[in-house]
């Protein structure tokens, strides 16, 4: 009796030692199975990123009234926003993927112009005095629109057209300047229109420190404050502005820029720190100033279209 016990007991261990392999041998097959079936009624995969709705915008055009000065502009990127997060900045020409958020059928996106303040990449922003893009968008997978931006001036922006030396010439060059700034109609130095201001150097003319004579620009001691213009140059040359009056009374170049070869550059120069920092001043000039850079035995440096821009 007790080896029949026994032996019965050995086959109960040996069927269950069976059923357990059986069970391991299937689990393999039966475990992904299990996972999928989860992972799908769990909703852990429902924020796969689906098929994007494309919206294209290949360039920014700026649209001017005639008080309003040149439409040129530097807008090599936009800004985009829906409207509850940071959608991220696109190079032009941009492609912007729009997936549903939460089901809907219809989203709203706005759209800023982006610029480079003082041509740094290091400090891009949306230039506060171009209108925004307001879109709606009815979403449908795989589509691409393609928009134009096309902007304005803000209604409440405040633009003082300093120089666009289509009929004179404000800047003039001090007593111990050896060049000038001369206004040219010459076509091989115009940027737009009928004129733009050049200044040739030598080496017996190497030098000027020019200002614009007695505009005293009034400008705020807050806000966004901005110098526009354009130019082209094969020698560096500073920009800035001179206080007039106040407890700082100063002349001072804010930026220097380098040769750009045969090509005309936009430039967004801000204006605000130095403004903010001569409390008290009751007007400000523009100014120039170059020096031949060393080695060279010539330099040009032709500009155009000053505005400055403010609320």
């Amino acid at each position: 009796m007790f080896i029949f016990a026994e032996i019965s007991g050995i086959k109960s261990t040996v069927k269950s030692i069976i059923s357990i392999k059986s069970f391991l041998a299937n689990f393999q097959y039966l475990l992904p199975c299990a996972m999928l079936s989860f992972m799908t009624s769990c909703g852990l995969w429902d924020d796969k990123p689906g098929v994007p709705h494309e919206i294209v915008i290949k360039s920014f055009d700026l649209v001017v009234g005639e008080e309003e000065g040149t439409g040129s502009n530097n807008i090599t990127e936009v800004w985009v926003y829906s409207e509850t997060n940071v959608m991220g900045i696109f190079p032009l020409p941009a492609r912007i993927p729009l997936i549903s958020e939460n089901g809907e059928a219809e989203v709203g996106i706005t759209v800023l112009p982006g610029i480079r303040v003082n041509g740094i990449s290091s400090t891009r922003k949306p230039y506060p005095f171009y209108e925004a893009m307001e879109l709606s968008v009815l979403l449908e997978p795989g589509r691409t629109d393609t928009v134009l931006f096309e902007s304005r001036y803000t209604d409440n922006a405040e633009i003082i057209l300093a120089e666009n030396f289509e009929s004179a010439n404000r800047f003039e060059a001090t007593s111990i300047s050896t060049a000038e700034v001369v206004r040219t109609v010459d076509p091989q130095w115009v940027f737009e229109g009928e004129a733009s201001g050049l200044i040739l150097l030598t080496e017996e003319e190497a030098h000027i420190t020019s200002t614009t004579q007695e505009q005293l620009y009034n400008l705020p001691s807050g806000g966004s404050i901005f110098l526009e213009f354009n130019y082209r140059c094969d020698n560096s040359f500073a920009v800035g502005l001179e206080a007039i009056g106040g407890n700082n009374a100063q002349r001072t170049p804010i930026i220097v820029l380098n040769p750009t070869g045969e090509d005309w550059k936009k430039m967004y120069l801000d204006l605000g720190p130095l403004v903010f920092s001569t409390p008290g001043a009751f007007g400000y000039e523009l100014t120039l100033d170059a020096i031949l850079d060393m080695g060279e035995e010539t330099g040009y440096i032709v500009v155009d279209n000053f505005k400055i821009v403010h609320y």
